[in-house]
């Protein structure tokens, strides 16, 4: 993340930042801007989450697939798994 804060910086939506935070050190200004761009990010994906419309085209191909052993279909819950114990036990 300090990578892409150092092309970050320049840009106009973070070079007021870097300015203000370079005072104290170049380092500390970096990482500043890392920070802000994770956060971005974060809150980037976590909106885009919510938003996104689900659409039955975009489901990859191996999910569309019938349920075989072991796997479950698209959509259905997981079943408990049933124990070991014999049923004289219970």
């Amino acid at each position: 993340m300090c990578e892409a804060a150092q092309t970050a910086k320049r840009h106009p939506d973070f070079a007021a930042s870097y300015q203000a935070i370079a005072r104290r050190g170049k380092k500390i200004a970096t990482t500043a801007i890392a920070r802000k761009l994770l956060a971005r990010a974060y809150h980037l994906l976590t909106d885009a989450q919510i938003t996104a419309p689900r659409v039955a085209a975009t489901t990859p191909p191996s999910a569309r697939l019938p349920a075989g052993r072991g796997r479950q279909a698209p959509g259905e819950l997981a079943k408990p798994h049933e124990t070991a114990m014999p049923r004289s036990m219970t």
